[in-house]
This record gives C-alpha cells, structure tokens and sequence, in this order.
C-alpha cells in the first residue's frame, strides 16, 4: 500500500507538465517532493513505541535527525516522515500516533540498494534515547 500526500503530488504533476513546456535549457525548480511510505518500508523497518505525544515525538525526531547527519534533511509534515543520509544509507523516519499518549517511531535504512538493520536500529535507538 502506498501513501503519498495529494499536496505534493499535485505539486510534482504540475513541475512536470510546466517542464514539458519549457524550452530544454530552461531552469525548473521542484517544489516539493513526497516520501513513500508502503509495505516494503513497514516490513524492514525497525520500530519502537515512546510514551509521549505526537507532538512531541516528532519535533523530538526532526531535532535529533537534524544532528545526526550533515546532509539535506527531506521532511514530509503531512505524512510525519523523515529522509536524510546516516553513514551512507538512506534513512527513513515516520512517527505516528500508536494509542493515547503512545507514539509508533519507525526506521528503515538503506545501504547499496539493500535494507540494513544496523544502521536502521542505532537510528531508531538514538531517538528512543532522545526522547528520554
């Protein structure tokens, strides 16, 4: 199952067909980008459950992330997502509401095409740590 937020769909449609329109060596922006979140990502991922509010949880994540690489931060706020590079591999975040009061944090990374639970659990164990 795929999910991706309509206002960034949107977004990138409209990019393209602006793109198509333009001479070849025109400059075009993207105005945003979605983060996608399906089952493949939900059977690798590495998750966790806080006792804190969603809120909470994700400016925790987004702060802790921001600290832990030097690269561009990709941050979907509709979805609660988060992708950056952590020790080459492509990590990805997603908070989400679990029950009251209880945050689901899931982590999934990825070196060279293929999904490491290494770098995937220290990622997720220094959020937890953070948010304690």
């Amino acid at each position: 199952m795929r999910r991706i937020s309509l206002p960034a769909a949107a977004a990138a449609l409209i990019g393209l067909l602006g793109a198509s329109a333009l001479p070849s060596c025109a400059p075009v922006a993207v105005v945003g980008a979605a983060i996608v979140i399906n089952d493949e990502f939900v059977d690798n991922a590495q998750s966790s459950v806080v006792p804190h509010g969603l809120d909470f949880t994700w400016a925790c994540a987004k702060d802790t992330m921001s600290h832990m690489t030097s690269d561009l931060i990709e941050v979907d706020e509709d979805m609660r997502t988060i992708q950056t590079y952590v020790d080459s591999a492509l990590v990805t975040v997603q908070v989400e509401t679990y029950d009251a009061n209880q945050t689901r944090i899931r982590v999934a990374a990825k070196r060279y095409l293929v999904y490491s639970d290494e770098i995937a659990t220290s990622v997720r164990d220094s959020l937890v740590r953070d948010l304690n």
